[in-house]
């Protein structure tokens, strides 16, 4: 296999391996805020209207469940239900696998179910004359999860089941209208996969976050302690990593935003994401200052290489020359104090803290709510939106989100190519004035394999910035601004330093 294939390889499965150990990073969501989350993502088929009188409304089904409350079920076109997007996939899916589906009444009982079992949580009734939308909307809204969680065994599908296993055995109700365990089965599943790809529930203060279902609805999210991460999945990353920094990213926001807390706009988010970075990437630095300082005095060496490389062109080939060659570089390593596998100890640090980081922008609450550069006739860009997401929509849809998307992936990726190149290009100026005695073929080797691993880096970021949150785009961008500064100032220091002496 070619020396460049081998690169590639390795390259992908390092990049395979990244995603791998991100998707363990836990998810932070309680049981409850699960069942919060797919109340809001499939809240039913029905709406409630309050009126001495039947209302007409076309293209509904209307029923009285209470004294003056009255049932809406609105459809589409194509005879699905209005409200609800994920119940209608689901359905196709249970139709196209040859799983029966039970009839419109059940839907409507069922809701009715949901909708008492919320109003009492809330001391209210449906047979109450003084009974408002207001009140019914914000019972739902606050209880409306109970149609999932069971609080008894803090199980998030256990109420659901049971107001099937209920609607099965009501009289009212002919046995095949109901839904059938294949049914019940098949939409735990949908619901489930959906909800567990929301993990934005890490907030250090009680209230209203994300950005979820069809209408961008918020989730009452209860906080998490540090104490609670350390337990979550098992790992010390959560503990560690995660939690910390999605804990800076939630008390800058939380202090930008002021005691309002409006995080409609995004700059609250915008602001900590970026002064979160700044610190990670110092700390970073601060970590690895003896590594980074070596690889740095490993640029400002080449000259020095250089003349040493030319003195055996043919050390690829020659075992001789490659032996001594090796013994003169490793001479002037010593000489100046310089460990070649510094990198390595760079990268053992970089990894799991990059893990980190990725757990923490996914699980960040505030990061979900609201959206940068939103206002009243622009949606903006959701930081825990993926860009792909974002731009496979298209313009029309979204045009504040669909252009700051466009522009946050042209600015990491750029920034990204200028800080993994600007070491090449010190070294290269600095490499020009040596003498050539001719093609070194091990040198050009060299240069070659170095350049290869920077372009796979590249892609491979570019890759992961498309598809990941963008808040990890916004991660990058800064991250690559930073590291750009951090190498013109040590190598001005080191160079500056070096001519003193």
């Amino acid at each position: 296999m070619k020396k460049r294939n081998k690169v590639a390889l390795l390259a992908l499965g390092l990049v395979a391996i990244g995603m791998a150990a991100s998707s363990c990073t836990a998810n932070f969501c309680t049981n409850k805020e699960k069942s919060r989350i797919a109340f809001v993502i499939e809240p039913g088929v029905s709406e409630y209207v309050v009126s001495s009188e039947a209302p007409v409304i076309e293209n509904a089904d209307i029923n009285k469940v209470g004294t003056n409350v009255y049932q809406v079920v609105k459809f589409n076109e194509d005879k699905t239900f209005a409200k609800s997007a994920q119940l209608n996939a689901i359905i196709s899916s249970a139709k196209a696998n040859g799983i029966y589906t039970p009839a419109n009444e059940y839907f409507y009982k069922f809701d009715e179910i949901v909708l008492n079992n919320a109003l009492t949580a809330s001391n209210l009734s449906v047979d109450d004359a003084n009974i408002t939308v207001e009140q019914i909307n914000e019972a739902l809204k606050v209880n409306g999860y109970l149609k999932f969680y069971r609080v008894e065994d803090d199980n998030v599908y256990a109420n659901y089941k049971a107001i099937n296993s209920k609607l099965r055995n009501d009289p009212e109700l002919d046995l095949e209208k109901a839904a059938s365990v294949d049914f019940e089965n098949a939409y735990i599943s949908a619901v489930s996969q959906v909800v567990e790809t929301f993990r934005s529930c890490i907030t250090t203060v009680e209230g209203e976050y994300g950005n979820y279902g069809s209408q961008n609805d918020t989730v009452h999210l209860e906080g998490v302690t540090w104490g609670e991460a350390w337990g979550k999945g098992g790992h010390v990353i959560e503990g560690l990593i995660v939690y910390p920094v999605a804990w800076l990213v939630d008390t800058f926001a939380n202090a930008f935003a002021g005691p309002a807390r409006d995080f409609t706009r995004g700059v609250p988010q915008l602001l900590s994401l970026i002064l979160v970075t700044v610190i990670v990437r110092l700390f970073i630095f601060l970590v690895t200052i003896k590594s980074t300082l070596s690889q740095q005095k490993m640029t400002a060496l080449q000259p020095e290489l250089a003349k040493i490389q030319q003195k055996y062109p043919n050390a690829n080939t020659n075992q001789a020359q490659k032996q001594r060659l090796a013994e003169e570089q490793m001479r002037l390593y010593k000489k100046h104090k310089v460990n070649p596998l510094s990198q390595l100890l760079v990268l053992i640090v970089q990894f799991p803290i990059f893990i980190g980081v990725w757990g923490a922008m996914q699980g960040s609450a505030v990061l979900a709510t609201g959206a940068v550069f939103a206002s009243d006739k622009w949606a903006g860009l959701h930081l825990s939106d993926s860009i792909w997401t974002i731009l496979r929509a298209g313009p029309a849809s979204n045009v504040s989100g669909f252009w700051a998307a466009f522009g946050l992936i042209i600015l990491m990726s750029v920034s990204q190519f200028i800080s993994m190149k600007v070491p090449q290009w010190i070294q290269k100026a600095r490499t020009k004035k040596v003498a050539r005695m001719g093609v070194n073929p091990a040198q050009k080797s060299q240069n070659r394999t170095a350049n290869i691993i920077s372009y796979v880096m590249l892609a491979m970021i570019i890759i992961m910035g498309f598809t990941l949150p963008a808040a990890m785009g916004v991660y990058w961008f800064i991250g690559a601004i930073v590291s750009l500064i951090q190498t013109l100032l040590t190598q001005y220091v080191f160079i500056g330093k070096k001519r003193k002496k």
